[in-house]
C-alpha cells in the first residue's frame, strides 16, 4: 500500500443536500485517505450550492457555471484530477471506510488491472439492505452477503459481457487510471442516463481491464428515486441510443441477436406494468437469448491485448473501439 494516496474522489453534486453530507463524510473517513475530493457542482440552485461552503477546507469545489448532466460533471472532475487513480462518488451513496484501501491493494496485486469495481449493499425504502451484484453470469442480490470462503471473483469485463443486460458496472464502486479515462475521452455527454455502461462497453472495446471485487464496498441508494424510475421510457430511449452507437460492436461480437436481446432485455422494465406486453416481451427475450451465441472467430479484446510499455508498434495494433469523443 502506498504510503501516500494517488487516488482523485470525483463527486458530481446537484441539488443533493439531503444525502451529500453522508457522500462526503464517507469519502474523508477512508482508511486509506484520498488525495484529493473534488466536488463538481452542476450548476445547483443557490441554496443547495451554499450547503457545499461547509467542505471549502477539505474538498475541492468546482462550479459549473450551467447545468451539464452526470456525464460532464464527471468529466470536468476527471480533467482536474491529479491523482494517478480516479474513483467516482454519486452524491446520494456512500462508502464503506476501507473501499479505497481495498481497491488500490487489489490494483497493486495485479499490475495488470485498469480498474476495479465491486457488489454494493442496495439501501432499499422500508428492507433492509441487500447484497447485490451483477457481474454477468454473477448476477445475485439477497439480504445477507453469503460469500464462499475463497470464492474466486469472476475476472475482468469482458466486452462480450458489458454488450448485455446481464453485467453492470456500479459507478459509485468504479476505480480506474486516470490516463485511461482521460483515453476514452471521460464519459460521453450526449448521455444524460445509460453514460455508465457506454463508458464501460468502451472501456473494453479498448481492451482495458476492470475486475470485480465480490465485497461489498458501497451503499447503493435507492432512496427518494421515484422521479427516476418513473421515467423508465426515457431510461429506454438511452439504451436504445447506446444500441445504436455501439451497433457494430453488437454484430462483431453476436451478430443482429445481440442487438435484439439487448433490447427486449432493456424493455422488460418499462413494460412491466403493461402485463400482455411484458409478458410478450418476456417470451421474445426467451426466444432470441436462445440463438444468441458469440460469434465464431471474435477475438475478445479484453482477454487479448498485449500491453508494452515502450512499444514502437503503430497504433493500427491497437484494439480499436466505437463512439471515442474528447472529454
Amino acid at each position: 500500500m502506498p504510503l501516500a494516496s494517488d487516488v482523485s474522489v470525483i463527486i458530481p453534486y446537484y441539488n443533493r443536500e439531503l444525502y451529500i453530507d453522508e457522500a462526503v463524510q464517507s469519502a474523508l473517513a477512508q482508511t486509506l485517505k484520498p488525495l484529493e475530493i473534488l466536488i463538481v457542482n452542476d450548476a445547483s440552485r443557490d441554496s443547495s450550492r451554499r450547503f457545499l461552503d461547509r467542505y471549502a477546507k477539505s474538498c475541492t469545489i468546482i462550479d459549473l457555471p450551467v447545468n451539464v448532466g452526470l456525464a460532464s460533471a464527471r468529466n470536468a472532475g476527471i480533467q482536474a484530477a491529479q491523482g494517478r487513480f480516479i474513483a467516482l462518488l454519486d452524491d446520494d451513496d456512500i462508502w464503506l471506510p476501507h473501499k479505497l484501501e481495498v481497491q488500490r491493494a487489489y490494483i497493486d496485486e495485479h499490475p495488470g488491472c485498469d480498474g476495479t469495481h465491486s457488489a454494493v449493499w442496495a439501501i432499499l425504502p422500508g428492507q433492509p439492505d441487500t447484497y447485490y451484484r451483477r457481474f454477468g453470469i454473477w448476477w445475485e442480490a439477497v439480504s445477507d452477503a453469503k460469500l464462499a470462503p475463497g470464492e474466486a471473483p469472476p475476472g475482468p469485463v469482458t466486452l462480450a459481457q458489458a454488450l448485455t443486460n446481464d453485467c453492470w458496472v456500479i459507478p459509485s464502486t468504479m476505480m480506474f487510471r486516470t490516463n485511461v479515462a482521460r483515453a476514452l475521452g471521460g464519459f460521453d455527454s450526449a448521455f444524460r442516463q445509460c453514460e455508465d455502461r457506454d463508458f464501460i462497453i468502451r472501456f473494453c472495446a479498448a481492451g482495458y481491464r476492470i475486475e470485480a471485487i465480490l465485497e461489498p464496498l458501497t451503499k447503493l441508494r435507492r432512496q427518494g428515486h421515484d422521479r427516476l424510475t418513473s421515467r423508465r421510457w426515457r431510461i429506454f430511449r438511452n439504451d436504445l441510443k447506446t444500441c445504436w452507437k455501439h451497433r457494430e460492436l453488437f454484430r462483431q461480437v453476436y451478430g443482429t441477436w445481440g442487438i435484439a436481446s439487448f433490447v427486449l432485455d432493456k424493455l422488460q422494465e418499462p413494460t412491466f406494468g403493461i402485463p400482455r406486453v411484458y409478458g410478450g416481451v418476456r417470451r421474445a427475450l426467451w426466444a432470441v437469448n436462445r440463438k444468441r451465441q458469440i460469434k465464431s472467430g471474435y477475438r475478445e479484446p479484453v482477454l487479448t491485448r498485449i500491453r508494452q510499455s515502450s512499444s514502437s508498434q503503430s497504433s493500427m495494433d491497437e484494439p480499436r473501439f466505437v463512439g471515442e469523443h474528447q472529454l
